[in-house]
């Protein structure tokens, strides 16, 4: 799995614009190492759904990019999600930090769906998301919550969980669900 880092000191670019763009790589380097059962698809080829909730912080040129590299021979589409939008249709959900006051609704909308939830807010795993960016040491890092995974038919693969923190909210499941590819 391919890991970037976020350099963002004198010198560099703003945090902002290589933020942002490392964050979507990131997103789609966790699509190609989570399977989605093949219910989760109209048919094999598909689209994979990333939705953005709020206002989408990505650079569209870069969006536009990525609809170019299909994950499990479906393309990528992103479509920007309003607040109280049904995203039961899409299989990636993106809550930004100015949107985590609707992390919350998000999450329990989504619990035990094959959805995989992913936020860049303090305490986003904690709550029952299944992802978080967090930035450390002018990294970008992964939170996964194990208990928020466990609960759906999504397997995320032991790559990704060994190169990420792992969380716990309350218990809900004793087997875990990855892959050890």
């Amino acid at each position: 799995m391919m890991l970037l880092s976020v350099t963002a000191g004198a010198g560099k670019p703003s945090n902002d614009t290589v933020e942002y763009p490392v964050k979507l790589a990131f997103i789609y380097q966790l699509a190609l190492y989570v399977h989605w059962p093949s219910d989760s698809f109209a048919s094999p080829a598909a689209p994979l759904v990333v939705c953005v909730v709020g206002d989408d912080p990505f650079d569209p040129e870069l969006e536009s990019k990525l609809q170019n590299h299909p994950v499990d021979n479906h393309p990528i589409v992103m479509r920007r999600a309003k607040r109280g939008a049904n995203l039961r249709s899409c299989h990636i959900v993106f809550v930004p930090a100015q949107e985590s006051k609707q992390a919350a609704d998000v999450i329990e909308g989504l619990k035990g769906t094959a959805v995989l939830t992913i936020g860049e807010s303090q305490g986003f795993a904690e709550r029952g998301g299944i992802v978080n960016f967090t930035v450390q040491q002018s990294k970008l890092r992964l939170e996964v919550n194990l208990d928020a995974a466990r609960q759906t038919p999504l397997t995320i693969s032991s790559r990704v969980l060994a190169l990420a923190k792992i969380v716990r909210g309350p218990p809900h499941s004793p087997i875990a669900r990855y892959s050890a590819d």
